[in-house]
């Protein structure tokens, strides 16, 4: 009985990670086969273990993928595991300490980190994009000039509808310095065009935004009427923000030194003072 089971489970096994690869065999089939080739125990560890390996290979490459197509930094990533926590303090630590269980994405809610310049927005808005793409999740990351100049290339040209559904696409879409430009018309337009879509979607999805300036002064990035400003209302119907104070984690590593040069007289005086 026991090496029936153990037989059953290498079939289950097998089977789900064919089916990773795109190849749909059943566990019966796969029993089937075993009788059809007389194949023993040591035969099916061997059909285990080669499909445990291109199973893994193919997970190790789709990461790959993701963290290429994100924009995320790929020398010195940011990480949750590089972030020092221990520094965080407040009635709501423990709230920025869950992120990497990554319940925002699950739960379709946005996410804001919004502080004074060096606290770590960006740290954090990067390991969380990161942490998605490790979890086979499309990510893509840019900062807010560099949306404002895609979203006006695409009104320019043409293809509208194009960027929009890059931007509407991805499971975690990340925005950084939100208030380091300002939206024309054209482009507030097809911002909220993208918040809308993400809003509906009804997977898994988070959008990520950094910023210094509090949520509620947003309006002086973009450019519309009070209806169209209303939509911001959507980036924050569901969602959490991280309001964050203190000291700048910059410069923690920053060595002074003081040093002193003496004029070419005085150097020639005690030379020849030593001789």
């Amino acid at each position: 009985m026991g090496d029936t089971e153990d037989a059953a489970a290498v079939y289950d096994r097998v089977s789900a990670r064919a089916a990773s690869l795109g190849v749909a065999i059943a566990p019966e089939e796969l029993a089937e086969l075993a009788v059809r080739h007389s194949m023993g125990g040591g035969e099916l560890a061997a059909l285990d273990a080669v499909f445990s390996y291109l199973a893994d290979k193919r997970h190790d490459q789709v990461i790959e993928t993701l963290l290429k197509l994100s924009r995320l930094p790929q020398k010195a990533p940011k990480t949750f595991a590089g972030f020092d926590f221990d520094r965080i303090r407040g009635r709501d630590a423990g709230a920025l300490r869950k992120l990497p269980a990554l319940a925002n994405l699950h739960a379709r809610k946005n996410l804001a980190f919004i502080g004074p310049g060096g606290i770590g927005k960006t740290h954090l808005a990067q390991a969380y994009g990161r942490e998605c793409c490790l979890n086979g999740y499309k990510t893509y990351y840019l900062k807010a000039t560099e949306l404002r100049d895609k979203l006006r290339r695409a009104a320019d040209s043409g293809s509208v509808s194009r960027a929009v559904a890059a931007l509407v696409k991805p499971s975690c879409l990340i925005v950084d310095e939100v208030g380091r430009c300002t939206f024309d018309k054209a482009c507030t337009d097809l911002f909220f065009d993208v918040v809308d879509r993400r809003y509906e979607k009804d997977c898994a999805n988070t959008m990520i935004l950094t910023s210094n300036t509090p949520t509620n002064n947003w309006d002086e990035f973009f450019t519309g009427d009070d209806t169209l400003l209303c939509t911001l209302d959507r980036l924050f119907d569901r969602a959490s923000v991280f309001v964050m104070k203190g000291a700048s984690f910059r410069g923690a590593e920053l060595e002074i030194f003081s040093v002193e040069t003496t004029p070419l007289a005085v150097r020639a005086i005690a030379s020849r003072t030593l001789v």
